[in-house]
């Protein structure tokens, strides 16, 4: 039997010989038993009158992970220990509450499932929305735009909602290294980060347009530039490269109902709270607040979701490196509300729990950052 990718054995054991501190498998059970995980180590003497409460006889035990032995074994001939009514009682009833609980916990994983999957399609939804509005973008550059604008709309309206829309962005399954999942992760967590900056609902609105359009000027970049990871282009290219700054503040020229806020978020997307960034190297109280959120978010979801997925790190490596090595890239007060926002544990995050469990970080517990929100792996709770 596999026990977090390492073989270990197991032998079968009368219930009768168990004792806190013994490893133990009710896998044979399934889901038919009150606890969470089916192999676990017992903890309490309560844990074993649950399991004769469920009229089980035997039970299969590893010794190499138990941190006690088995009982001994009674004699043939011993005089059978008197039946505690009692706590006879008291263990169905604890195995009642232990069902019901669990019950509690299938439903609210369920919905929490629900709520991914929704929002999934809704974020896959916004990919395929953004494709088709590039696709015409040069064509009928109005209309791309109008498509656009409806989009951020709507992530506008879902973010005043729910402030933790964008948790799902990062998952495994939506980690995708193309143009425009990327342009809507920024969007996203530009919403998410304005938010917490205290932002209006016009002012992150336009942002927001501004972060989803800040790579359009790609479109005019050769793939054998733009699809070549930065520490492996010539200094030709990355200068070439550099252009899609300026291809993307031509192309907005054509569109003048755009915001200003949209404006700088496009035009200052690389550039840095210490100058060292481009087109123009600008500097300090030089950037708006829109830029600098918009330049920090593309910076973490390159860092998460680059061109090659084997250069991919954590969200939570890619907030470590960003504040220990890139901090000075940042305005200070902004750097620090992204960190508080997003938590020790960014949404995304995969954690083993004390107890063995595997779950997913879904968003960020305000009170405690310590403790995030998360989804728990319940093979017994349907996707859909």
């Amino acid at each position: 039997m596999a026990f977090w990718g390492k073989r270990k054995q197991f032998v079968r054991i009368s219930v009768e010989r168990l004792q806190p501190g013994m490893h133990i498998s009710l896998a044979e059970r399934w889901f038919d038993h009150p606890f969470i995980l089916n192999e676990f180590t017992l903890a309490s003497e309560q844990e074993i009158s649950v399991i004769h409460a469920m009229g089980m006889t035997s039970v299969m035990w590893c010794g190499e992970a138990s941190k006690a032995p088995p009982l001994a074994e009674a004699p043939a001939n011993a005089t059978p220990p008197p039946v505690d009514t009692k706590g006879q009682r008291e263990a169905v009833a604890l195995l009642a509450a232990a069902n019901a609980e669990r019950d509690v916990r299938r439903a609210l994983a369920l919905a929490a499932r629900r709520k991914a999957t929704q929002a999934e399609q809704a974020y896959l939804g916004a990919t395929q929305v953004l494709r088709e509005a590039f696709a015409v973008i040069f064509s009928s550059p109005q209309s791309a735009v109008d498509k656009t604008m409806a989009l951020v709309a709507d992530a506008t309206r879902a973010m005043s909602a729910d402030g933790e829309v964008s948790l799902i962005l990062l998952s495994d399954r939506l980690a995708q290294s193309n143009q425009y999942a990327h342009s809507v992760n920024v969007m996203l967590l530009s919403l998410l980060l304005g938010k917490v900056c205290g932002l209006e609902h016009g002012a992150l609105q336009d942002m927001a347009l501004g972060a989803l359009l800040h790579d359009v000027g790609k479109l005019d970049v050769q793939d054998a530039a733009k699809l070549k990871p930065e520490a492996e282009r010539t200094r030709a290219e990355e200068n070439y490269f550099r252009l899609h700054v300026e291809y993307g503040e031509n192309f907005i020229k054509k569109l003048p109902a755009l915001g200003s806020s949209a404006r700088t978020a496009l035009s200052m997307h690389h550039e840095h709270w210490d100058g060292s960034g481009y087109p123009r190297g600008l500097k300090g109280e030089a950037l708006p607040l829109s830029a600098g959120i918009v330049a920090l978010v593309n910076r973490y979801d390159n860092l998460c979701n680059p061109l090659r997925i084997q250069d991919a790190v954590t969200p939570a490596e890619a907030m470590a490196r960003i504040f220990k090595f890139e901090n000075a890239h940042f305005e200070p007060t902004l750097l620090a509300r992204f960190i508080k926002a997003m938590g020790v544990y960014p949404p995304g995050t995969a954690v083993e729990l004390s107890n063995g469990g595997l779950g997913m970080v879904v968003s960020i517990n305000r009170a405690d950052t310590l403790r995030p929100v998360l989804t728990l792996y319940a093979p017994d709770v349907p996707r859909d």
